[in-house]
């Protein structure tokens, strides 16, 4: 870092020097020499300090471009998840991408990879829906580094995934449900009976959770923790209708004299899934097509609306804030209501006054 001196100038000493960061000259200009070798000297240790972060830019720069699939959605989760059961739920689609792609370098991915994989989990029998939730974890992932550097950008940003329909699988009938309520484990028994009755969510974030100390039976309501998805409330109350409240009762009895604490439990001890159990009911009910836990609370957002509940209360008491999801996912149309919707159509044709004697001349007889 060169200091002139320019003894006609008013200010006869001058600093030269050389931006680290953007690499244009600079100079300036001192009454005396002194003023000039301090300067300089500043100058000289502030650019060491720029010229060392900037190398370890490049170095990290470097480095992240290399970070795997498997390390970038790992840190993805870490940063970004804090709920165990959110976290469970979006590992159990990640660790498919990762086994395929885990070890490969996240900048490395290609448009192509993800339609080979795309036609790997088709082959495998797995739906558009969930084939593009696992992927759209990916791409939540990527979005996320590129965001925040640890990928220069996101080799995926112009993806587009097909739309993928809502696979629907109805909701047990009514016949169903009491033919699985007949054979099944007493703590699933107690599953059907409050999802049918109450419409929580089936698992460990709301219905496993619910403990007997969130049951007031003077008042005659429970307190049903809500799925942390749904940041408005951390429980709900919900009414214990009437034909409900004495088995309540009883299995609070029960459950008390051996301290057990959670309604839905196994050998005294809270549950995390059913899977096991409710297959072997549906076995034992000989009911043979696919039919989920989860359908129960499905069956309560189309039974209670078709006994005439309004919808937004139904949607008040399944947690959600939003009352048109009841109409877009869980409610579905039964037979009873396709009928009563057929015989509510206005008789336009005027069917109904045809005598028997003339029926002979009707269209297409």
């Amino acid at each position: 870092m060169p200091i002139q001196h320019h003894p006609m100038r008013k200010k006869p000493w001058t600093v030269t020097w050389i931006n680290p960061w953007t690499g244009s000259k600079r100079s300036k200009s001192f009454d005396n020499h002194d003023l000039a070798i301090a300067f300089e000297q500043a100058q000289t240790e502030l650019a060491e300090k720029e010229k060392a972060i900037l190398r370890k830019q490049k170095k990290e720069k470097n480095n992240t471009s290399k970070i795997t699939v498997l390390e970038l959605v790992n840190t993805f989760f870490k940063m970004n998840y804090k709920n165990p059961i959110t976290i469970r739920e979006n590992k159990y689609h990640a660790v498919h991408l990762t086994k395929v792609f885990g070890g490969r370098q996240a900048m490395l991915l290609t448009r192509q990879d993800i339609f080979n994989f795309i036609e790997a989990q088709s082959i495998r029998g797995l739906s558009p829906t969930t084939i593009n939730r696992r992927i759209g974890v990916l791409k939540a992932s990527l979005n996320w580094a590129a965001i925040y550097g640890l990928i220069p950008q996101n080799p995926l940003a112009d993806l587009r995934l097909p739309k993928a329909k809502t696979r629907r699988i109805s909701p047990p009938s009514p016949l169903e449900a009491k033919a699985i309520l007949k054979v099944a484990a007493p703590h699933v028994q107690r599953v059907i009976i409050l999802g049918l009755s109450a419409g929580p969510r089936i698992g460990p974030s709301e219905l496993f959770r619910l403990q007997w100390r969130d049951i007031d039976f003077e008042l005659g309501m429970m307190r049903m923790p809500s799925a942390q998805k749904n940041w408005h409330q951390d429980s709900r109350d919900i009414p214990i209708r009437s034909t409900l409240l004495p088995l309540l009762k009883k299995w609070y009895a029960h459950d008390n004299q051996k301290n057990i604490s959670h309604v839905i439990s196994w050998n005294g001890r809270p549950i995390k899934h059913i899977n096991g159990a409710w297959k072997a009911a549906l076995k034992k009910a000989g009911i043979e097509r696919r039919i989920r836990p989860y359908d129960l609370r499905h069956a309560f957002a189309t039974y209670a609306p078709a006994g005439a509940a309004d919808i937004g209360s139904v949607a008040t008491l399944m947690g959600h804030v939003d009352a048109s999801m009841i109409l877009k996912t869980y409610q579905h149309v039964q037979d009873t209501q396709k009928r009563a919707a057929v015989e509510a159509a206005p008789d336009i044709l005027g069917l109904k006054k045809i005598k028997k004697h003339d029926e002979d001349s009707l269209p297409g007889i």
